[in-house]
């Protein structure tokens, strides 16, 4: 049992890293980093994206506009596309985010999309509703037991049948064309 949770694991690990490279791969020429940074970088997304992988949010409770509790069952394993951030993250990351999963929800419109708020009351969750559509659903949320960065770098993920995170994607300031490739490659 344990060599095959260590192959599973392995190739779950190896498909991360062949995915962050398949994807650098496809990185414009006009890029200011050098090739040895891209390879860091993707090395510790793929390690970010491997810690999270596989992370349980079962028995989660999440806090819609009303104050009621939402369980984090409601979404597991049926697709939806989970982004997570602060309101305090960085404007123009958060901005971006936005402006990629609106123009993903356009072009998908049976995809359904969550937003885990972390420091947000449930009256600006109200207010903030109508600007994104009936496609997504707002949810506050300040903690998560794998609170990836802590909420201040966005990501994006789902949640299988078992209630565990997949598809991990961290976003990274200035380079949104990534996050679109993400969001497109799902």
């Amino acid at each position: 049992m344990k060599r095959t949770l260590s192959i599973i694991a392995a190739a779950v690990l190896l498909l991360l890293l062949g995915y962050q490279l398949g994807r650098w791969q496809g990185r414009s020429a006009g890029s200011a980093a050098t090739p040895e940074q891209e390879v860091e970088d993707i090395d510790e997304e793929a390690l970010t994206s491997a810690e999270c992988e596989g992370a349980s949010l079962d028995s989660i409770y999440f806090t819609d506009y009303k104050g009621e509790r939402v369980a984090s069952s409601a979404y597991a394993g049926d697709g939806t596309i989970i982004a997570r951030f602060s309101t305090s993250a960085c404007r123009p990351c958060v901005n971006a985010l936005t402006a990629s999963l609106m123009r993903h929800a356009a072009a998908h419109p049976a995809q359904r999309y969550l937003i885990l708020l972390k420091n947000i009351e449930a009256r600006d969750l109200y207010v903030l509703q109508p600007d994104f559509g009936t496609q997504f659903t707002l949810l506050a949320c300040d903690s998560l037991p794998v609170d990836f960065n802590d909420g201040e770098t966005p990501v994006l993920f789902q949640v299988d049948d078992n209630g565990r995170v997949y598809n991990h994607f961290t976003c990274r300031y200035g380079d949104y064309d990534r996050t679109n490739r993400y969001l497109d490659e799902l």
